[in-house]
């Protein structure tokens, strides 16, 4: 009985991390099937559609929260090395994350593309910042000030901290900077009597196929940590 609670238990986990590894290649199909459009030929309301353009503000830019470079967006996470399982020292434990954006248009030549991200939610796939600040470092002023204001982020644990190589902390942020090129994937709609792509947007500095290679290289650790999980969970159901 034990080992069948615990199988089951198994199963469960790895299929909870299968889902989380395989959630980003969802749209991957989506991507592999469209043409790249231009801008100007995105006429059309509730379809999925791919367009590469130059990105500049339609109204105003935010700051971004560890660099202080003006952007339309940016996407940020913040991890911390900690002690986790057997053979795995040096795990980047989640500590907090986050997103924000403002409308802003895709140009070209030939016409432009207004864009409304989701304020909530947006796969942002470009290159990352990263600044790493050891357990007994001082951060930098403006990422000091950035861990003030969040309550998610207590300072490091004196006991992670006497221990060598643990605490050190990556603040993540990656932008959407204005005059740079991107790939914006999603779905149209009609706002305003004017065709925006808008919502769960996919934007990324890569072209298709290497935003595609790109996920699947990621997808590949979580999916074998969840095979690993469900054949052990069916082992202990069949002992």
């Amino acid at each position: 009985m034990l080992y069948t609670v615990g199988g089951v238990g198994f199963i469960a986990l790895g299929l909870a991390i299968g889902w989380y590894g395989l959630r980003p290649l969802a749209t991957v199909p989506s991507i592999l099937r469209a043409t790249v459009k231009d801008p100007s030929e995105v006429t059309d309301s509730g379809s999925f559609v791919v367009s590469r353009g130059v990105v500049n503000e339609a109204s105003e830019t935010l700051s971004a929260p560890f660099t202080g470079s003006q952007c339309l967006g940016f996407e940020y996470e913040v991890t911390e090395r900690q002690p986790f399982g057997i053979g795995i020292p040096w795990f980047q434990a989640h500590l907090d994350d986050g997103v924000a954006t403002r409308p802003f248009t895709l140009d070209s030549a030939s016409g432009t593309l207004t864009v409304v991200p989701s304020a909530k939610r947006f796969a942002l796939d470009t290159e990352s910042t990263v600044i790493t600040v050891g357990a007994n470092e001082t951060p930098p002023e403006r990422i000091q000030r950035f861990v003030d204001v969040r309550d998610t982020l207590e300072p490091v644990a004196r006991w992670v901290r006497i221990i060598p190589g643990l605490g050190t902390r990556r603040y993540v942020e990656r932008r959407i900077d204005p005059g740079e090129e991107y790939l914006i994937a999603g779905h149209t709609d009609r706002q305003q009597n004017e065709v925006v792509i808008a919502g769960d947007l996919i934007i990324t500095d890569r072209s298709p196929r290497q935003l595609v290679l790109h996920r699947a290289w990621r997808a590949i650790f979580p999916i074998v940590i969840a095979l690993v999980f469900v054949s052990v969970g069916v082992g202990g159901i069949a002992l």
